[in-house]
């Protein structure tokens, strides 16, 4: 019984919660939002992590899921690649993995021969990472357009061809730079930070362009910015990941591994001053693969 008891635990943290998508819908009131972007839908997902685990298969399969939801705009907030491995060019042109994974212990090949674990040895590409990136971005739905930053694993693998399949997926990539919608006399004004843990972040040319008119949403992927943005009191809003809400989550007591700048505001809403700060969960994860009471997450908001 106990033994079936820990079988039906492995499967639930490494098969079904992982692939169990929440798909959250929350109404943002967001003070002087103009009439003419009242009702928009906004759809975040963030951690996208292509890896071992999330395949084009399952990036292919959260992408119908965001088109469903028939998004105005579509935020994606970083961490595209991960950081499993490095590589090199070769001469010819081919690229090969500097880093392989050691053989898998007894347990571990037990949980390999179940289907939980892909493989034993892994080698990796992240020109493959793009090509599947750019297949299954470009197939994003929304009605005005899409909008990315930076997370630390892009600046930790080949961020290059991160901007790059991002570009060719018609995504707008706001590296500390403003992006405005003006509809008849309504004003939006989207910005992005770029990544935080690399030190890329540079608020203050961001803030001196920043109309002085209309609502901001500030796109950054650590969390924690939010001390740092609402102290500026110019952003009504800040949509982040980074976290994985810690992907395990033990009743009562919360997330036991968090990373730097993502351990105070871990997952879901937050008022930080006159700020709204929302984290995200990620629809992928870092290495285990594996969630507990932390589902995966596409965050749909309608702004009212």
């Amino acid at each position: 019984m106990l033994t079936l008891s820990v079988l039906g635990f492995l499967i639930y943290i490494y098969q079904i919660e992982p692939q169990w998508i929440e798909i959250k819908n929350i109404e943002l009131s967001l003070p002087n939002l103009d009439q003419e972007f009242v009702g928009w839908k906004i759809v975040q997902i963030t951690d996208i992590h292509i890896n071992d685990w999330m395949t084009e298969k399952r990036l292919k399969n959260i992408i119908e899921l965001v088109n469903k939801q028939s998004p105005d705009i579509v935020f994606l907030t970083g961490d595209f690649f991960s950081q499993n491995t490095t590589y090199v060019e070769r001469i010819d042109g081919s690229f090969v993995s500097l880093e392989k994974r050691k053989p898998l212990s007894l347990s571990k090949k037990l949980l390999h021969k179940l289907g939980f674990i892909d493989s034993e040895v892994t080698t990796h590409s992240f020109v493959k990472d793009q090509e599947i990136l750019t297949r299954t971005l470009k197939k994003l739905t929304p009605k005005y357009k899409s909008f990315s930053v930076l997370g630390n694993h892009d600046y930790a693998t080949d961020v290059t061809l991160v901007e790059q399949a991002l570009k060719d997926s018609n995504i707008i990539n706001l590296k500390n730079e403003i992006y405005t919608f003006k509809k008849n006399t309504g004003i939006l004004n989207i910005a992005g930070v770029d990544s935080v843990s690399f030190s890329k972040d540079k608020l203050k040319p961001i803030l001196k362009k920043l109309p002085d008119k209309g609502v901001n949403i500030l796109l950054v992927h650590e969390p924690d910015y939010a001390k740092r943005s609402s102290f500026t009191h110019r952003f009504q809003l800040q949509l982040s990941g980074h976290s994985h809400g810690g992907q395990v989550r033990i009743p009562f007591f919360g997330a036991p591994l968090l990373p730097p700048h993502g351990r105070i505001y871990t997952q879901g809403l937050y008022k930080v001053r006159d700020m709204i700060q929302y984290t995200n969960r990620g629809v992928g994860m870092a290495y285990p693969y594996i969630r507990f009471n932390c589902r995966p997450e596409i965050t749909v908001f309608t702004l009212r």
